[in-house]
């Protein structure tokens, strides 16, 4: 089992003033990931097909955080996009 990669973070806006938040995005992969390719195919009554390829990676579930040790800053992963955070600033440091 390889280590998983981070491509890149980053952050929007990239500066904030106390009482604003801001997001992060970590994004990441696993180098061990196999990509699965299928085919689709549909065909008419006439017997005239189509075809469509699509491909689907397979890889070992990330877990992603993100910490600080300053104490007036809040992390907030989001529960329903992996590697998304919300970092709200709550006083000046």
């Amino acid at each position: 089992m390889a280590t998983p990669v981070i491509r890149s973070v980053t952050t929007t806006p990239g500066s904030v003033q106390p009482g604003q938040a801001a997001q992060v995005a970590v994004d990441a992969f696993d180098p061990d990931a196999r990509e699965v390719v299928m085919t689709a195919k549909v065909t008419d009554s006439a017997g005239n097909a189509a075809t469509a390829v699509t491909k689907l990676t397979v890889g070992d579930p990330l877990t992603y955080e993100l910490t600080t040790d300053d104490p007036g800053v809040t992390i907030t992963p989001d529960s329903s996009e992996p590697g998304r955070f919300t970092v709200s600033v709550t006083n000046a440091a």
